[in-house]
């Protein structure tokens, strides 16, 4: 479930942006996760763009094969890296803070902009939500199948 969440928030829009002057509707664009690193890589804030593309796509990823590789136990992974993983897990209340600077930069760009968050920022937020639980529920079932052996 946590994993359609997660693409789910990564195919529909996160943002909405309508251009507009004296209420006549110029242009409107819907802007995705991958839309935004783009824009700010295009903008020249690669270090944005990257903390972007690090928190929150490329290292969700990751979790989810490590969660799923710790449930189904198909390869040994180093425990320091689980516990690694763990702990940077914990960030992801970053992904929130970059959806609200985005708000941000976008309303400051110009006056004639308005912004409004779309249902990919819901499937974003349930993503993580639900990856947290069940990183949690993993953990507790390895915990219990530990106990039994």
């Amino acid at each position: 479930l946590t994993v359609i969440f997660f693409s789910l928030g990564l195919y529909y829009p996160i943002l909405s942006a309508k251009y507009s002057i004296l209420d006549f509707g110029l242009n409107y664009k819907e802007i995705r996760l991958f839309d935004s690193v783009r824009i700010f890589y295009k903008e020249g804030s690669f270090l944005l763009a990257g903390i972007i593309l690090v928190f929150t796509i490329i290292l969700p990823v990751i979790k989810y094969i490590e969660i799923a590789n710790r449930l189904f136990q198909r390869i040994r992974i180093p425990a320091n890296f689980s516990k690694f993983l763990h702990s940077i897990d914990k960030w992801s209340m970053l992904d929130v803070f970059l959806v609200a600077l985005l708000l941000l930069n976008f309303k400051m760009n110009s006056s004639f902009i308005s912004m409004h968050l779309q249902v990919g920022t819901n499937y974003i937020a349930l993503a993580v939500l639900s990856r947290m639980l069940l990183s949690i529920l993993v953990d507790r079932y390895n915990l219990r199948k530990a106990n039994l052996k």
